[in-house]
């Protein structure tokens, strides 16, 4: 933008002083860009009168002289016209463009003269006009009192403050609370479906959510899946954690299931009283397992079967009562009463029982079915009664001893080391025995070896389900298989999670004695060897090499590089070619010879016959003439052309030299001035729409449109917001094209509040001299509490809570003061304690009232 200045000794006026004032004018203007018709200041209604004022109309500001005695509605429309000025050599052309306004009932229906379109204009009525406030400012900004019912806000909306509704706020897609240090937010929204949703939500994404139904119902989600429902058949829930759980009579804590309610002994816990839907249609059962998944579980209720069945060891611990079986239905007279003992295989079928099995008698009965029955007592079994086998006494069976003993003394003695028989043992059988000698293992022989000798041969080879752990010396064991131990494998070979790092790492030996200069050069050496042998270049050396996709954008010094190769940067080419013309201007007639040079310089000034100022004869000169030449000579014989022709004469003129008189000119050809306009007004009388008329006349000139370029190019002041990029692939391409870093690789600004007052609990607090601040994930509080300054008692009373624009600790803190007295019952002190996410600063003192303190906290977030 320029500036006029015009210093002491007089200065001219130039065309460009007059261009830049204009140009400064038309630059407030812009403010207005994009608004429509309105009042800039004045032209209030008083009665039936309007005063005067600066409208904003057709995108010029004019001057309303205002209106007295008028009906409304009122229009303020556009009134446009040109001023003529004279030129040089008299000529009359224009000027000025008066951009002026008039006021009517009506607006005038005939086209203006200088847009060739229907005025625009303002209407007025009488409770209401567009004024700047709501056409400028309400476009722009939010209005305390607006004459509109309310006010659209088309884009987003960020208050710094608190934002507090008189009414009820209401929003058609959802209400959030976010915390943007965490990404958590709580949302609400009304879903397609009618129902309610309050949920919370980590970057977008919901994590718990309550959707109130329109049934009435609620439920309740951990992301999508269901965890609860409360409905009117009561509350359905995948899970429950609870300490203490009652439902009617019982009580669930801890381990124990009580009936807590009922005040006699007889108060019962009923498992499984009734069976499907509370109903008596089908039987249920009672498991309890081991808590190890066992597939059979060691105590069951078989509802269908009427039995108990423990599938493990059945322990009874009594003082002497035992087991008891009772047969409810009979009386000991009665051989009805069977009760006993079975015992059964995996299929059910009986091997074995003991008790009253039998109805015909009194019986009871033991039996193994499938074995023997073997009775091992201490020292004797002692049968009272007779004892019978198979039905048969054993008096009438077996013999007495003194029956025995007479029976036996009829018999032959056995002599030791013989039989009766023929299978005695010989002298031949004793040599055979004898020849049998001892052997030893590992040797040649026919001799007997003992089972000590042999574990002892044993003991000395490899068992095979140990898998070589038995190896007496597994270091010569791995030396006789030439293979390497982990420990010696990990000195020698690299391990591929190190990267190499085993290569370049120096050992103690290495750097014992050297400087940390010489050690540093040492670990340099081995670095470039290994890089030499991978063919592998130092970090950081792509740094400082161009990247060819960069295209030399990446040039660290662009003036020394063109410098180097020789080049002219755009602006220095620009610079010299700033006399020269474009290559599309370049001259295409023909060349310029010397020939023509001297031709030309032969050329000379002619003159007119005539008489000069002193009333000499002037003969005339052959050459060319000057324009006032002409004139004057043309003054002499040809008037006409200077004194001006009626319409007819030029008509007639314009005939006989085949020429178009200025109406006929003004009617064929477009003007300058007009913009094209007057060509769109010609294709909108042939019939065609102005946007049909436009896009013909943007097709003849090869020139987009508004839309073309909205749609195809981004806008500057769009600062690059409408660019569309679909995916971070896009982004980082975008970021890397102008020099800048993405956002999602590098480390977000760390979060600075300021040093902000603590906020008071109660009227009771005084936080005036306490500060908090935090810098990213530190928070420090330091300052000047008074201790009778509290809400609350001396031992848990608040003294001042931390600001909600600062995390609270997410762990307990304690500070604590004290005062050292000779006389030791004098000495007081106090703790500030700060839980663990909790914002309440709390007292804890005895002797320590209304001192001031210096406090301190410091924690991480």
């Amino acid at each position: 933008m320029k500036e006029y200045i015009a210093e002491t000794g007089g200065r001219y006026t130039y065309t460009d002083d007059f261009l830049n004032l204009q140009e400064l004018t038309l630059s407030l203007t812009s403010l207005f860009e994009g608004c429509s018709n309105f009042i800039i200041s004045g032209c209030e209604v008083s009665g039936n009168d309007i005063s005067g004022g600066y409208v904003w109309l057709n995108k010029k500001i004019r001057r309303f002289a205002g209106a007295k005695t008028v009906g409304f509605p009122y229009f303020i429309y556009e009134a446009n016209h040109y001023d003529t000025v004279t030129y040089a050599n008299e000529v009359n052309k224009k000027g000025r463009v008066n951009y002026l306004c008039s006021g009517g009932a009506a607006v005038p229906g005939n086209t203006d003269g200088m847009t060739g379109r229907v005025p625009e204009f303002i209407e007025i009525k009488k409770d209401y006009a567009p004024r700047l406030t709501d056409k400028f400012f309400g476009r722009y900004a939010v209005l305390l009192e607006t004459p509109f019912s309310k006010q659209t806000i088309k884009k987003e909306l960020s208050i710094a403050g608190k934002l507090t509704g008189e009414k009820e706020i209401e929003s058609k897609s959802a209400l959030s609370v976010a915390n943007g240090d965490n990404g958590y937010a709580i949302k609400s929204i009304v879903k397609s479906t009618g129902d309610g949703s309050v949920g919370v939500y980590l970057n977008g994404l919901p994590v718990n959510e309550l959707i109130i139904h329109t049934d009435g119902s609620f439920s309740f989600y951990k992301q999508d899946r269901l965890l609860g429902q409360l409905s009117e058949n009561g509350f359905s829930y995948v899970a429950s954690y609870s300490q203490i759980s009652r439902s009617g009579s019982i009580l669930v804590t801890g381990t124990d299931i009580i009936n807590s309610e009922d005040n006699t002994d007889d108060g019962t816990v009923n498992i499984n009283y009734s069976g499907y839907k509370q109903g008596n249609t089908k039987y249920r059962n009672f498991n309890v397992y081991n808590g190890k998944s066992a597939s059979v579980p060691l105590f069951q209720v078989i509802g269908k079967d009427g039995c108990i069945r423990a599938n493990g060891i059945l322990q009874i611990q009594s003082n002497g009562s035992g087991v008891d079986i009772t047969n409810p239905g009979y009386l000991k007279t009665n051989s009805q009463l069977t009760n006993s003992i079975k015992w059964t295989d995996s299929a059910s079928e009986m091997i074995a029982f003991i008790g009253f099995y039998e109805t015909n008698n009194f019986d009871l009965s033991l039996r193994n079915i499938i074995g023997n029955i073997k009775i091992q007592p201490a020292a004797y079994v002692d049968i009272t009664g007779e004892l019978r086998v198979n039905g048969i006494s054993i008096d009438s069976t077996y013999a007495t001893k003194a029956l025995l003993t007479a029976g036996l003394n009829k018999k032959v003695d056995a002599i030791t080391g013989k039989q009766l028989s023929t299978e005695d043992f010989t002298t031949e059988y004793k040599s055979k025995l004898d020849s049998i000698s001892k052997g030893i293992i590992g040797e040649n022989g026919n001799g007997f070896i003992s089972a000590n000798d042999i574990n002892e041969a044993l003991k000395k080879n490899l068992t095979i389900e140990k898998n070589l752990s038995d190896l007496a010396d597994k270091n010569a064991a791995r030396i006789n298989l030439d293979i390497y131990s982990k420990a010696e494998s990990k000195t020698i070979f690299l391990q591929k999670a190190n990267g190499l790092l085993e290569l370049v790492n120096l050992t103690a030996d290495e750097i014992n004695g050297l400087t940390p200069e010489q050690a540093a050069e040492l670990k340099a050496n081995k670095q470039a060897a290994i890089r030499n042998n991978i063919d592998a270049e130092k970090k950081g050396a792509g740094d400082s090499k161009l990247a060819k996709s960069a295209n030399l954008s990446d040039l660290p010094d662009k003036s020394r590089a063109r410098a180097n190769i020789g080049v002219y940067s755009v602006e220095e080419t620009d610079a010299k070619l700033g006399g020269y013309l474009p290559v599309a201007e370049r001259y295409t007639g023909a060349v310029f010879t010397p020939e023509h040079k001297t031709k030309l310089e032969a050329i000379k000034t002619g003159i007119f016959a005539g008489i000069d100022n002193e009333g000499k004869a002037i003969s005339q000169a052959e050459g060319y003439v000057l324009t006032s030449g002409v004139v004057k000579e043309l003054g002499k014989k040809a008037n006409l052309l200077l004194d001006g022709y009626n319409d007819s004469q030029k008509k007639t003129i314009a005939t006989n030299i085949g020429v178009y008189i200025k109406s006929e000119s003004d009617a064929k050809y477009a003007s300058v001035e007009e913009l094209f306009q007057d060509f769109i007004t010609f294709l909108v009388k042939q019939g065609k729409n102005t946007m049909e008329a436009q896009k013909i006349l943007r097709d003849k000139l090869d020139a987009p449109g508004n839309s073309d370029v909205n749609n195809n190019y981004l806008r500057k002041d769009g600062k690059l917001s409408d660019l569309m990029l679909t995916n971070a692939d896009a982004k980082k391409l975008a970021c890397r094209a102008i020099g800048a870093a993405y956002a999602e690789e590098y480390e977000t600004k760390v979060k600075d509040t300021g040093w902000l007052q603590m906020s008071n609990s109660g009227s009771g607090t005084d936080t005036r001299r306490l500060f908090v601040r935090q810098i990213g994930n530190v928070v420090c509080i330091q300052g000047v509490i008074n201790t009778g300054k509290r809400d609350g008692g001396n031992w848990g009373g608040t003294v001042a809570i931390i600001p909600n624009t600062v995390s609270p600790p997410q762990h307990g803190v304690r500070f604590t003061a004290c005062d050292f007295n000779d006389d030791h019952k004098y000495n007081r002190g106090c703790s500030f304690i700060l839980n663990g996410n909790s914002r309440n600063i709390l007292l804890y003192e005895s002797g320590w009232n209304n001192i001031d303190t210096n406090i301190n906290f410091t924690y991480m977030v």
